[in-house]
C-alpha cells in the first residue's frame, strides 16, 4: 500500500507522461492502480487514503439506541420483538439484543403464578428488561 506522498507523486508522474505502464512499474503497482488513483484525483481532488470509510457501518444509530432506551423505560415488560415492531427497526433480533445489553439492561424472565397463567392481561408478558446499575 502506498503512502499519501507516493500516491501524489504517482499521479503527478502519470499526468505528466500518460504512461501508465511505466509509472506502474516504477512504483511496483498495477497499471489499474495508476488509473484508479488518477480518477480519484480527478473526482475528489485528493489521492489520500480514505481510512474513514473502512469497516462495517453500524446498523443502529444513536437515535435508534435512545428510542430503544425510552421504550424500555416506558414499558419494562416489553420484549425485543415488540421493540423492533414499535420502532420499525430493520436490525435483527440479536443486534437489538446486543445493543440492549450494551446499555446495561439484562433480560429477566417473569415467572407467573398458577393463578396468573390463565389471565389474559398476563399472557405474552413473560419477560421484562431491567437495568443493571453496576455495569
Amino acid at each position: 500500500m502506498l503512502h499519501n506522498e507516493a500516491r501524489e507523486l504517482l499521479v503527478e508522474g502519470y499526468e505528466a507522461t500518460h504512461d501508465a505502464k511505466g509509472i506502474a512499474k516504477a512504483y511496483s503497482v498495477s497499471k489499474w492502480m495508476v488509473y484508479r488513483l488518477a480518477e480519484q484525483k480527478r473526482k475528489t481532488g485528493s489521492v489520500a487514503l480514505r481510512t474513514s470509510q473502512r469497516g462495517r457501518k453500524p446498523i443502529l444509530t444513536t437515535e435508534d439506541k435512545e428510542a430503544i432506551r425510552r421504550c424500555i423505560d416506558e414499558a419494562p415488560d416489553i420484549t425485543i420483538e415488540e421493540i423492533r415492531e414499535e420502532l420499525n427497526l430493520s436490525a435483527s433480533y440479536s443486534t437489538v439484543e446486543r445493543a440492549i445489553r450494551a446499555m446495561g439492561y439484562t433480560l429477566k424472565k417473569k415467572s407467573l403464578y398458577a393463578s396468573e397463567r390463565d389471565r389474559l392481561r398476563c399472557a405474552g408478558k413473560t419477560q421484562r428488561m431491567e437495568r443493571n446499575h453496576n455495569a
